[in-house]
Protein backbone atom coordinates (compact mmCIF):
# COMPACT_ATOMS: atom_id res chain seq x y z
CA UNK A 1 0.00 0.00 0.00
CA UNK A 2 1.30 3.36 -0.81
CA UNK A 3 1.82 6.44 1.22
CA UNK A 4 -1.08 8.71 1.64
CA UNK A 5 -1.11 12.08 2.21
CA UNK A 6 -1.77 15.24 0.26
CA UNK A 7 -0.30 16.74 -2.61
CA UNK A 8 1.15 20.05 -1.85
CA UNK A 9 2.33 20.96 -5.27
CA UNK A 10 -0.91 19.80 -6.71
CA UNK A 11 -2.36 22.71 -5.48
CA UNK A 12 0.24 25.58 -4.34
CA UNK A 13 -2.26 28.23 -3.92
CA UNK A 14 -4.53 26.55 -1.09
CA UNK A 15 -0.54 25.57 0.79
CA UNK A 16 -0.15 29.21 0.69
CA UNK A 17 -3.45 30.28 1.68
CA UNK A 18 -2.78 27.80 4.64
CA UNK A 19 0.64 28.96 5.61
CA UNK A 20 0.13 32.43 5.21
CA UNK A 21 3.01 32.86 2.68
CA UNK A 22 2.99 33.88 -0.73
CA UNK A 23 2.93 31.54 -3.98
CA UNK A 24 6.63 32.80 -4.57
CA UNK A 25 7.52 31.16 -1.72
CA UNK A 26 5.62 27.58 -2.10
CA UNK A 27 6.80 27.99 -5.80
CA UNK A 28 10.25 28.29 -5.08
CA UNK A 29 9.94 25.75 -2.52
CA UNK A 30 8.79 22.96 -4.52
CA UNK A 31 11.12 23.68 -7.45
CA UNK A 32 14.42 23.51 -5.37
CA UNK A 33 16.39 20.67 -3.53
CA UNK A 34 15.22 21.02 -0.09
CA UNK A 35 17.47 18.53 1.74
CA UNK A 36 17.35 17.94 5.82
CA UNK A 37 21.11 17.07 6.79
CA UNK A 38 19.99 14.98 10.06
CA UNK A 39 16.42 13.27 10.64
CA UNK A 40 16.15 11.33 14.08
CA UNK A 41 12.63 9.83 12.91
CA UNK A 42 14.06 6.20 13.69
CA UNK A 43 14.55 7.73 17.52
CA UNK A 44 10.74 7.42 18.16
CA UNK A 45 10.34 4.63 15.86
CA UNK A 46 12.97 2.46 17.76
CA UNK A 47 11.64 3.99 21.34
CA UNK A 48 7.90 3.50 21.07
CA UNK A 49 7.06 1.94 17.61
CA UNK A 50 6.42 5.16 16.27
CA UNK A 51 4.53 4.37 12.63
CA UNK A 52 7.01 6.19 10.14
CA UNK A 53 4.27 5.23 7.58
CA UNK A 54 1.29 6.60 8.77
CA UNK A 55 0.26 10.53 8.17
CA UNK A 56 0.50 12.04 11.75
CA UNK A 57 -1.72 15.38 12.55
CA UNK A 58 0.14 18.43 13.82
CA UNK A 59 0.75 18.35 17.40
CA UNK A 60 1.27 21.90 18.43
CA UNK A 61 -0.27 21.60 22.12
CA UNK A 62 2.57 21.37 23.64
CA UNK A 63 5.13 21.52 21.15
CA UNK A 64 6.81 18.35 21.38
CA UNK A 65 10.06 16.04 21.26
CA UNK A 66 8.81 14.21 18.55
CA UNK A 67 6.11 13.44 15.75
CA UNK A 68 7.50 15.92 13.94
CA UNK A 69 7.77 13.63 10.58
CA UNK A 70 6.88 10.35 9.43
CA UNK A 71 7.57 9.86 5.76
CA UNK A 72 3.87 11.02 4.24
CA UNK A 73 4.67 14.14 5.19
CA UNK A 74 8.71 14.32 3.75
CA UNK A 75 6.60 13.55 0.77
CA UNK A 76 4.04 16.02 1.32
CA UNK A 77 6.36 18.83 2.03
CA UNK A 78 8.65 18.25 -0.81
CA UNK A 79 11.50 17.32 0.34
CA UNK A 80 13.57 15.64 -1.99
CA UNK A 81 16.05 14.45 0.21
CA UNK A 82 16.74 13.27 4.01
CA UNK A 83 19.62 12.13 5.75
CA UNK A 84 18.45 9.51 8.24
CA UNK A 85 20.15 8.52 11.18
CA UNK A 86 20.79 5.87 12.92
CA UNK A 87 21.78 7.09 16.91
CA UNK A 88 23.95 4.76 18.87
CA UNK A 89 22.77 3.25 22.24
CA UNK A 90 25.86 4.28 24.39
CA UNK A 91 24.97 1.83 27.17
CA UNK A 92 25.64 -1.27 25.32
CA UNK A 93 28.69 -3.05 25.04
CA UNK A 94 30.83 -2.39 22.26
CA UNK A 95 29.96 -5.80 20.10
CA UNK A 96 26.07 -6.05 20.83
CA UNK A 97 26.52 -2.23 19.78
CA UNK A 98 27.56 -2.57 16.61
CA UNK A 99 25.31 -5.67 15.63
CA UNK A 100 22.39 -3.80 16.55
CA UNK A 101 23.34 -1.31 14.34
CA UNK A 102 23.62 -4.05 11.06
CA UNK A 103 20.22 -4.60 12.29
CA UNK A 104 18.97 -1.58 12.15
CA UNK A 105 20.34 -0.47 9.01
CA UNK A 106 18.95 -3.75 7.26
CA UNK A 107 15.65 -3.25 9.18
CA UNK A 108 15.77 0.90 7.54
CA UNK A 109 16.97 -0.51 3.71
CA UNK A 110 13.84 -2.79 4.35
CA UNK A 111 11.36 0.34 5.50
CA UNK A 112 12.73 2.56 2.39
CA UNK A 113 12.45 -0.52 -0.10
CA UNK A 114 8.77 -1.42 1.00
CA UNK A 115 7.79 1.87 -1.22
CA UNK A 116 9.50 2.35 -4.56
CA UNK A 117 7.31 4.14 -5.65
CA UNK A 118 8.21 7.30 -3.28
CA UNK A 119 11.13 6.82 -1.58
CA UNK A 120 14.83 5.17 -2.62
CA UNK A 121 17.98 4.51 -0.94
CA UNK A 122 20.92 6.70 -1.89
CA UNK A 123 23.94 5.77 -1.87
CA UNK A 124 25.66 8.65 -4.06
CA UNK A 125 24.68 11.90 -5.88
CA UNK A 126 24.01 10.00 -8.96
CA UNK A 127 21.08 7.82 -7.09
CA UNK A 128 20.05 10.81 -5.33
CA UNK A 129 19.42 12.33 -9.08
CA UNK A 130 17.89 9.19 -10.15
CA UNK A 131 15.51 9.28 -7.30
CA UNK A 132 14.53 12.79 -7.39
CA UNK A 133 14.33 12.21 -11.28
CA UNK A 134 11.54 9.89 -10.79
CA UNK A 135 9.11 12.11 -8.10
CA UNK A 136 10.54 9.85 -4.87
CA UNK A 137 12.45 11.10 -1.99
CA UNK A 138 16.30 10.25 -2.01
CA UNK A 139 16.92 8.39 1.88
CA UNK A 140 20.65 8.46 3.11
CA UNK A 141 21.33 6.32 5.58
CA UNK A 142 23.54 7.68 8.10
CA UNK A 143 24.84 6.86 11.69
CA UNK A 144 24.82 9.31 14.68
CA UNK A 145 27.87 8.19 16.61
CA UNK A 146 30.54 6.27 15.18
CA UNK A 147 31.14 4.65 18.22
CA UNK A 148 28.56 1.97 17.32
CA UNK A 149 31.09 0.60 14.71
CA UNK A 150 34.21 1.48 17.12
CA UNK A 151 34.21 -2.67 18.01
CA UNK A 152 35.18 -3.53 14.04
CA UNK A 153 35.66 -0.09 11.93
CA UNK A 154 36.98 -2.47 9.01
CA UNK A 155 33.40 -3.04 8.57
CA UNK A 156 33.33 -0.49 6.54
CA UNK A 157 35.70 -1.75 3.93
CA UNK A 158 32.50 -3.62 3.06
CA UNK A 159 29.44 -3.23 1.73
CA UNK A 160 28.07 -1.60 4.70
CA UNK A 161 30.57 1.44 3.75
CA UNK A 162 28.73 1.92 0.74
CA UNK A 163 25.15 1.71 2.15
CA UNK A 164 26.07 4.18 5.17
CA UNK A 165 26.85 8.04 3.27
CA UNK A 166 27.56 10.12 6.66
CA UNK A 167 28.62 9.34 10.55
CA UNK A 168 28.73 11.32 12.96
CA UNK A 169 32.10 10.77 14.93
CA UNK A 170 30.87 11.66 18.76
CA UNK A 171 27.39 12.04 20.07
CA UNK A 172 26.32 13.11 23.53
CA UNK A 173 29.50 11.62 25.04
CA UNK A 174 32.48 10.54 25.36
CA UNK A 175 33.69 7.76 23.66
CA UNK A 176 35.94 5.33 22.79
CA UNK A 177 37.04 8.02 19.38
CA UNK A 178 37.14 11.51 21.50
CA UNK A 179 35.35 14.17 23.47
CA UNK A 180 31.79 15.26 23.16
CA UNK A 181 31.20 18.75 23.52
CA UNK A 182 28.42 17.71 26.10
CA UNK A 183 29.34 20.39 29.43
CA UNK A 184 29.12 16.87 31.57
CA UNK A 185 32.03 15.50 29.38
CA UNK A 186 35.91 15.16 29.46
CA UNK A 187 37.37 16.26 25.88
CA UNK A 188 41.12 15.15 26.32
CA UNK A 189 40.78 15.14 21.74
CA UNK A 190 40.83 12.43 19.34
CA UNK A 191 42.04 9.01 20.60
CA UNK A 192 43.94 6.90 18.20
CA UNK A 193 41.24 4.91 17.59
CA UNK A 194 39.41 7.77 16.59
CA UNK A 195 41.89 8.56 13.98
CA UNK A 196 41.69 5.61 12.76
CA UNK A 197 37.83 6.05 12.09
CA UNK A 198 38.62 9.19 10.35
CA UNK A 199 40.82 7.45 8.13
CA UNK A 200 38.08 4.21 7.45
CA UNK A 201 35.26 7.23 7.02
CA UNK A 202 37.90 8.78 4.41
CA UNK A 203 38.63 5.33 2.26
CA UNK A 204 35.40 4.46 1.72
CA UNK A 205 34.31 8.05 1.22
CA UNK A 206 31.92 8.25 4.36
CA UNK A 207 31.14 11.95 5.27
CA UNK A 208 32.40 12.75 8.66
CA UNK A 209 30.09 14.96 10.92
CA UNK A 210 31.59 16.90 14.05
CA UNK A 211 28.34 17.79 15.34
CA UNK A 212 28.68 17.04 18.96
CA UNK A 213 31.98 17.18 18.86
CA UNK A 214 34.29 18.95 21.66
CA UNK A 215 36.38 21.66 20.31
CA UNK A 216 39.66 19.83 20.97
CA UNK A 217 38.50 16.42 19.32
CA UNK A 218 36.76 18.94 16.24
CA UNK A 219 40.04 20.20 15.52
CA UNK A 220 42.12 16.89 16.19
CA UNK A 221 39.96 14.74 13.35
CA UNK A 222 40.03 18.13 11.36
CA UNK A 223 43.72 16.79 11.49
CA UNK A 224 43.56 13.37 10.79
CA UNK A 225 41.22 14.08 7.75
CA UNK A 226 42.16 14.03 4.59
CA UNK A 227 42.56 17.63 3.07
CA UNK A 228 40.67 16.34 -0.26
CA UNK A 229 37.42 15.71 0.94
CA UNK A 230 34.78 17.94 2.70
CA UNK A 231 33.80 17.59 6.41
CA UNK A 232 30.48 18.34 7.54
CA UNK A 233 28.85 19.55 10.65
CA UNK A 234 25.37 18.59 10.00
CA UNK A 235 22.79 20.19 12.86
CA UNK A 236 24.58 22.93 15.09
CA UNK A 237 23.43 26.67 16.15
CA UNK A 238 26.70 29.14 15.99
CA UNK A 239 27.89 31.08 18.89
CA UNK A 240 28.32 34.26 17.45
CA UNK A 241 24.06 34.41 17.28
CA UNK A 242 23.87 32.09 20.90
CA UNK A 243 26.86 31.09 23.21
CA UNK A 244 26.61 27.58 24.05
CA UNK A 245 28.64 24.76 24.82
CA UNK A 246 26.09 22.79 21.82
CA UNK A 247 27.19 25.70 18.86
CA UNK A 248 30.03 26.22 16.76
CA UNK A 249 32.33 29.30 16.83
CA UNK A 250 33.73 30.93 14.09
CA UNK A 251 36.95 29.33 13.83
CA UNK A 252 35.44 25.99 13.67
CA UNK A 253 32.89 27.45 10.53
CA UNK A 254 35.41 29.00 8.78
CA UNK A 255 37.61 25.59 9.57
CA UNK A 256 34.29 23.33 8.02
CA UNK A 257 33.99 26.09 4.67
CA UNK A 258 37.82 26.07 3.70
CA UNK A 259 37.79 22.38 3.43
CA UNK A 260 34.46 22.46 1.10
CA UNK A 261 31.87 21.41 3.87
CA UNK A 262 28.90 23.13 4.88
CA UNK A 263 26.84 23.97 8.47
CA UNK A 264 23.78 22.62 8.88
CA UNK A 265 21.45 24.90 11.31
CA UNK A 266 19.55 22.56 14.05
CA UNK A 267 16.32 24.25 15.46
CA UNK A 268 16.15 23.22 19.13
CA UNK A 269 15.16 26.41 21.04
CA UNK A 270 17.75 26.86 23.51
CA UNK A 271 20.34 26.54 21.04
CA UNK A 272 19.24 29.11 18.69
CA UNK A 273 18.49 31.89 21.24
CA UNK A 274 18.26 32.47 25.05
CA UNK A 275 15.13 30.60 25.75
CA UNK A 276 14.68 27.68 28.92
CA UNK A 277 15.41 24.35 27.91
CA UNK A 278 11.91 22.74 26.40
CA UNK A 279 11.05 26.45 25.42
CA UNK A 280 10.66 27.17 21.68
CA UNK A 281 12.85 29.72 19.82
CA UNK A 282 10.90 32.11 17.12
CA UNK A 283 11.18 30.45 13.58
CA UNK A 284 13.44 34.05 12.86
CA UNK A 285 16.26 33.00 15.08
CA UNK A 286 17.07 30.40 12.10
CA UNK A 287 17.70 32.54 9.93
CA UNK A 288 19.96 34.75 12.17
CA UNK A 289 22.12 31.27 12.43
CA UNK A 290 22.49 30.78 8.93
CA UNK A 291 23.03 34.64 7.99
CA UNK A 292 26.16 33.90 10.73
CA UNK A 293 27.12 31.27 8.85
CA UNK A 294 26.91 32.78 5.40
CA UNK A 295 28.87 36.10 7.35
CA UNK A 296 31.60 34.24 8.39
CA UNK A 297 32.28 31.86 5.62
CA UNK A 298 30.19 32.78 2.66
CA UNK A 299 26.42 31.28 0.74
CA UNK A 300 27.86 28.38 0.29
CA UNK A 301 28.46 27.11 3.44
CA UNK A 302 25.37 26.78 5.26
CA UNK A 303 22.46 24.04 5.12
CA UNK A 304 19.16 22.97 6.69
CA UNK A 305 20.06 19.97 9.57
CA UNK A 306 16.62 20.08 11.42
CA UNK A 307 17.26 17.43 14.20
CA UNK A 308 13.27 16.61 13.74
CA UNK A 309 12.34 13.97 16.08
CA UNK A 310 16.10 14.16 18.20
CA UNK A 311 14.13 15.07 21.17
CA UNK A 312 13.97 18.90 20.43
CA UNK A 313 11.16 21.97 20.88
CA UNK A 314 11.53 23.18 17.62
CA UNK A 315 9.94 26.75 16.29
CA UNK A 316 6.02 27.06 17.07
CA UNK A 317 5.33 27.96 13.81
CA UNK A 318 7.72 24.99 12.16
CA UNK A 319 6.81 22.32 14.76
CA UNK A 320 5.64 20.24 11.66
CA UNK A 321 7.49 19.44 8.24
CA UNK A 322 4.81 20.81 6.18
CA UNK A 323 4.84 24.39 7.27
CA UNK A 324 8.74 25.05 5.52
CA UNK A 325 7.27 27.51 3.02
CA UNK A 326 7.47 30.15 6.03
CA UNK A 327 11.18 29.62 5.92
CA UNK A 328 11.40 30.70 2.53
CA UNK A 329 8.95 33.34 2.72
CA UNK A 330 11.28 34.23 5.67
CA UNK A 331 14.31 34.49 3.61
CA UNK A 332 12.43 36.23 0.86
CA UNK A 333 11.64 39.25 3.43
CA UNK A 334 15.21 39.58 4.13
CA UNK A 335 16.38 39.56 0.77
CA UNK A 336 17.72 37.11 0.14
CA UNK A 337 18.87 36.01 -3.72
CA UNK A 338 16.82 33.33 -5.10
CA UNK A 339 20.76 31.34 -5.73
CA UNK A 340 21.03 31.76 -1.83
CA UNK A 341 18.06 30.13 -0.88
CA UNK A 342 18.73 27.42 -3.30
CA UNK A 343 22.28 26.63 -2.15
CA UNK A 344 20.55 26.49 2.01
CA UNK A 345 17.65 24.36 1.13
CA UNK A 346 19.91 21.58 -0.27
CA UNK A 347 22.46 22.99 -3.55
CA UNK A 348 25.18 23.33 -0.87
CA UNK A 349 24.67 19.72 0.60
CA UNK A 350 24.66 18.67 -2.95
CA UNK A 351 27.77 20.34 -3.66
CA UNK A 352 29.42 18.37 -0.73
CA UNK A 353 27.85 14.79 -1.95
CA UNK A 354 29.40 15.35 -5.21
CA UNK A 355 32.70 15.64 -4.65
CA UNK A 356 32.91 12.63 -1.87
CA UNK A 357 30.76 10.17 -3.27
CA UNK A 358 29.77 11.02 -7.01
CA UNK A 359 28.54 7.77 -8.46
CA UNK A 360 28.88 6.24 -12.02
CA UNK A 361 28.97 8.80 -14.87
CA UNK A 362 29.70 11.59 -12.63
CA UNK A 363 33.16 12.26 -12.47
Amino acid sequence: MGLVYPDRAADPDAWARTLGVSRDAVDLWIDADVIDLHCDMEVPVRLFGYDPTRRHGPWTRPIPFFGHTDYPRLREACFTGVCYDLATNVFRPERNRQRITLANVARCKAQIAAHPTELGLARTAADYDAIVGEGRTAFWLTIQGGNALAHDPSVLDGPLGQDIHRITLVHLSTSVLGGSSSPSQADAGITARGRAFVEACNRNHILVDLAHAGRTTFFGALEAHTPDLPPVVTHTGVSGVRPHWRNLDDEQIRAIADRGGVVGIMYQGNFLAEVPAGFAAPRSAVLDHMEHVIDVAGEGAVALGTDYDGMITPPTDLTDITEHPRLVQDMLDRGWSEDRIRGALGRNYLRVVRSVRPGAGDG
